[in-house]
């Protein structure tokens, strides 16, 4: 059932606010608390709640619990009194940490709930003893290290500072305690705060943590110490100097490992903060920044207690209430709280998609170099990716979660990514490699992982049908043993959950989806059982080789099914129909007009009835059966399937009718299996040959006769492509492509199987129909579909018949026909233009051909360089001769000129024509540097590649303008030469002696020669005087 999220929130802060009205109060209003708690629990039902929510849950709980406990065990004495409250206070910290347990399992990437988990853990054991609830609060500082102390939230370094402080007072007070009581303990807890120590200094923070760090290990270990020594014997003086030095030797190693660790994280932090920077900025614009500093101003001086006494260190890992309450019970001062509300919205999540696509990065050129190259060439962070490089990238994406949870863009990313980690682990165990029993634990983690983030992904998008298939593709993905029932059970919860139900188009393909994953199982579970390779893999054909070529590879070894695997594989097949008989009838039931959704549904049974369902259910047909034809039973479902499909729509689409055609064009194939059936109603298996050429053509006659363009709907092939998950005419082609198809087969197969009399009658039929024909744009599927002579001079077309168009002679004669007989069918075509259907590029006011190889990507960032364009488009869409970023032009001195910013956009040329369209599927959903970039046909090329035979018209040096150049320099040398002569004849004089030595090249005399010039009417240029 659908519910209003806004008015559960409001309902429940409004108990709330009534519940803790009173500030003075001891005890808040029991009443209004238990409604408050009825509110979390009804909410918590219907969604996921936010982590604020979870905290102000956990808050109320123990509260709650404690009140009641105390009311119904109230008793006089004194004693009795304290004992009981220490009793209210256990319970209540038991209720608390079970909410709070189930908010990490929600949000496992939220710094602040781990924190709030582990102060609340903390005073838990205090409470109860610390001594036997020492594991708890290890157990809980370990998850919330593997959660944020991965460098994936090194901008919120002041909160993993204090879980570190925090951790490390507790095992003071452990330390202290065990001193006392149990002084062997006192070396095992010195050792993990050793270990301590340098986990905390090899964890990336900013914001100074780094530097604050130091100090607080420096007072930490100066409080330790006194303590070590108090349990050592104080009599024996040898061992007391012996302990002392120990310390001292053990702290010295140890301040050098952690000198080494903050050079490491200091260029990790460096290198990190780039990319948490803009997340910061992006959750400041939208206003969901967590004020911490304003929130725990209290406790930033407080430090670790002066005083080295027991109840010092209790004191100091009290629940700091206080400054909690500001949160918890929205005690800021009248300002709104917009903070770990999940309200992150386009910004932050772009932020984060950036970062996440950052480390992916790294991290996918280390797994694919392998971890052999860390060597000393490897930089902090490629070790870090190295080594924590999975662990780094879903503890990134949990945080982004945790921030914006209902993005659905993260989640699908997300999911994304755990698949392909899960498919990637176990082709490594399936290949052999080294460690199975770490990849095989691996495994396990990714598999649980990836179930719990599907399930919580459609809890906080219960409105995108994109997560409802990812999560029945994750169940068909992780499970050994499929069962059909928790496939349905996802399309159950997305009918009660309401928010999908008025979508016809996106419920009726959940339920496509969910057939396909059953389906899937099915041929996966007989592959494996009978060959031991998927059915997703590929098979040579079994052709023997010839004496000239080499012996083909060795064939798959089949193996005969078990009886508990052909029972499976018979309650699967059934489960299926039953699954398509329940989308019959919900299309049946509610949406019986609905053409489209028909259309779409009988095709997608008559497909997995004919090439799935029916062949294997034939096996099941039992041999002593020999009145009946085998292969007519297997056919029969698949048949009427295709009947209804060819009837949904009025007039059938010529694609309905081309998958009917080639089903039954193949069909015959399975009537040969030896048994000598026949029948006056069925033919045996020669007659089968014939009988399939006869019921082929009467279909191509059906086909051709109820075809037509005036009842198409667009709807149709816009649903169809949503249905299969593209957004152009790549797959699902219009209506004149698909007639066109139609009239080509029908040609081939009459000339193929046909007598002359057929042939003829085929050739008329089709004139007929492609008389209202009109040429569609050409398809991009093949590179040879296009027109060639986009890159060179037009050719004038000549007339031919209309059916050359379709690429088959139409007016074909057969050899007894006359030339004299032909007759031209008049009809109203007219010949395409070789540039009709190329794409055009507008620019400004001009249209410009279309590059076939090359698209323009835009909403780039500053950042991007040319191999992210290739690294993103090589992996997503096909193989790349080029890619550039286009970049500003500055020029310097000498009018040379370089580039300068990226204008945010580029270019990138692919080797097939078909990747072009591959990537104009994509446009809005590739993310390149955390940017979601928009892609467009380019009228340039990538690369100014010039193809053999298009060179220049005249090479370099014969243009026009290397002529006149040419030109000039003859003149010019034509001129000095005449004056040179000049000068020789008046050889006498001294000042003609002194002109030819100042004529002599020199530097100085070449770079002023620029500025001379000769006027019309002196027939000799001055000459300067380069003394002066």
């Amino acid at each position: 059932m659908s519910y209003n999220y806004d008015e559960c929130v409001q309902a429940i802060q409004q108990h709330r606010r009534k519940a803790y009205a009173s500030a003075a109060a001891d005890t808040p209003d029991l009443e209004a608390l238990q409604q408050s708690m009825d509110g979390f629990a009804s909410l918590s039902k219907n969604c996921p709640m936010t982590p604020l929510l979870w905290m102000q849950y956990a808050q109320d709980t123990k509260a709650l619990m404690e009140g009641l406990w105390m009311m119904e065990k109230s008793v006089t004495d004194d004693d009795d009194q304290q004992q009981l409250v220490v009793q209210a206070k256990k319970e209540a910290y038991e209720s608390s940490a079970g909410i709070l347990e189930l908010a990490l399992i929600e949000f496992p990437g939220c710094s602040i709930l781990h924190l709030y988990n582990l102060e609340s853990t903390i005073a838990y054991a205090c409470e109860c003893g610390v001594i036997s609830f020492s594991n708890k609060v290890s157990s809980a500082f370990l998850k919330a290290w593997q959660s944020v102390g991965n460098g994936t939230h090194v901008n919120e370094g002041f909160i993993v500072s204090d879980m570190f402080r925090l951790f490390a007072s507790f095992l003071l007070l452990h330390l202290s305690l065990a001193a006392k009581e149990q002084k062997s303990q006192s070396t095992s807890i010195m050792d993990e705060l050793c270990s301590l120590f340098d986990q905390w200094s090899r964890t990336p923070m900013g914001e100074g943590s780094n530097d604050e760090m130091v100090q607080d290990m420096e007072c930490l270990w100066e409080e330790a110490c006194p303590i070590i020594l108090l349990s050592s014997d104080e009599a024996n003086e040898s061992e007391h100097i012996n302990t002392t030095k120990q310390l001292e030797g053990r702290k010295t190693s140890l301040w050098a490992n952690i000198d080494a660790n903050r050079r490491i994280t200091s260029s990790l932090t460096n290198v990190l903060s780039s990319c948490e920077n803009e997340i910061d900025v992006a959750m400041s614009v939208e206003g969901i920044t967590l004020p911490w500093l304003s929130l725990f101003r209290e406790q930033q001086d407080q430090g670790i207690p002066d005083s080295k006494s027991v109840n010092s260190y209790l004191e100091s890992l009290k629940h700091r209430n206080a400054c909690w309450d500001r949160i918890v019970l929205n005690q800021t001062d009248g300002a709104t709280i917009r903070f770990l509300l999940g309200l992150g919205g386009a910004e932050t999540s772009r932020a984060f998609s950036k970062a996440i696509s950052y480390i992916k990065r790294n991290y996918q050129d280390r797994t694919r170099k392998g971890k052999a190259s860390n060597g000393d060439d490897a930089s902090p962070l490629q070790d870090l990716v190295a080594s924590h490089g999975y662990d780094m990238i879903v503890s990134l994406y949990e945080r982004a979660i945790s921030e914006c949870p209902t993005v659905e863009a993260l989640w699908v990313s997300y999911v994304k990514f755990l698949s392909e980690e899960f498919l990637s682990t176990r082709d490594d165990i399936k290949n052999g490699e080294q460690h199975p029993r770490d990849l095989q634990l691996k495994q396990s983690r990714i598999e649980h992982r990836l179930l719990s983030a599907s399930r919580r992904s459609i809890r906080n998008c219960p409105y995108s049908s994109a997560l409802f298939e990812k999560r029945m593709t994750t169940i068909g993905l992780v499970s050994i043993n499929l069962e059909p029932d928790d496939i349905s059970a996802v399309i159950k919860e997305a009918i009660d959950l309401g928010f999908l139900t008025s979508n016809k188009e996106a419920m009726l393909h959940l339920r496509l989806v969910a057939i396909h994953v059953v389906k899937t199982r099915l041929l996966s579970l007989i592959s494996l059982r009978s060959t031991g390779k998927d059915f997703d893999e590929d098979e040579a054909m079994n052709v023997g080789a010839t004496k000239n070529q080499k012996s083909p590879k060795r064939s798959v070894m089949y193996q005969q099914l078990d009886p508990s695997v052909i029972e499976e594989v018979k309650d699967l097949i059934e489960d299926i129909r039953d699954m398509y008989d329940e989308a019959e009838n919900y299309l049946f039931k509610t949406h019986s007009t609905w053409v489209e959704g028909k259309v779409t549904f009988w095709k997608h049974r008559a497909m997995s009835e004919a090439y799935v369902l029916c062949p294997i259910a034939n096996n099941d047909v039992n041999d002593d059966m020999l009145d009946v034809n085998r292969s007519e039973l297997q056919d029969k479902e698949a048949i009427r399937c295709f009947e209804k499909l060819v009837k949904a729509e009025k007039p059938s689409n010529p694609d309905s009718w081309l998958d009917y055609i080639r089903y039954v064009g193949s069909s015959h194939l399975h009537s040969f299996g030896g048994h000598k059936i026949f029948s006056q109603s069925h033919p045996d298996g020669f007659a089968a040959v014939p009988s399939v050429i006869r019921k082929t053509r009467g279909l191509y006659n059906r086909a051709l006769s109820s075809v037509r363009k005036g009842g198409q709907s667009e709807n149709i092939m816009a649903f169809a492509r949503a249905e299969a998950g593209v957004n152009n005419d790549l797959f699902e082609k219009n209506y004149d492509h698909s007639l066109l198809d139609l009239c080509r087969e029908f040609l081939r197969f009459e000339r193929a199987f046909g007598s002359e009399e057929s042939l003829s009658q085929a050739q008329t039929l089709v004139r007929s129909k492609m008389a209202q024909w009109t040429a569609p744009p050409p398809l991009t599927m093949n590179g040879n579909e296009q027109s060639d002579d986009t890159h060179g001079k037009r050719k004038a077309v000549e007339d031919t018949p209309t059916t050359d168009a379709m690429g088959e002679d139409g007016d074909d004669e057969t050899p007894s026909q006359s030339k004299s007989k032909k007759t031209k069918v008049q009809t109203n075509l007219k010949q395409p233009k070789k540039t009709d259907g190329v794409h055009k590029v507008r620019i400004g006011k001009l249209d410009y051909p279309a590059h076939p190889y090359t698209i323009h990507v835009s909403n780039l960032s500053k950042e991007t360089q040319d191999m992210d364009l290739v690294d993103v488009f090589c992996k997503e869409i096909g193989d790349i001769v080029h890619a550039k970023i286009l970049r500003e032009k500055k020029f310097g001195k000498g009018g040379h000129h370089f580039h300068g910013d990226s204008k945010g956009a580029g270019l990138v040329q692919f080797e097939e024509r078909i990747s072009v369209e591959r990537a104009l599927m994509k446009d809005g959903a590739l993310d390149v540097g955390g940017n979601l970039i928009k892609i467009q046909r380019s009228h340039l090329p990538a690369v100014g590649i010039v193809p053999q035979g298009m060179h220049r018209v005249k090479p370099k040096g014969e243009g026009k303008i290397s002529k006149r150049n040419q030109k000039k320099k003859e003149s010019k040398l034509q001129v000095e030469t005449n004056e040179d002569k000049m000068d020789c004849e008046d050889g006498g004089d001294g000042k003609s002696s002194k002109d030819s030595v100042g004529n002599v090249e020199t530097p100085i005399s070449i770079s002023l020669s620029v500025l001379s010039f000769k006027p019309r009417t002196m027939t000799r240029k001055p000459m300067l005087d380069t003394k002066k």
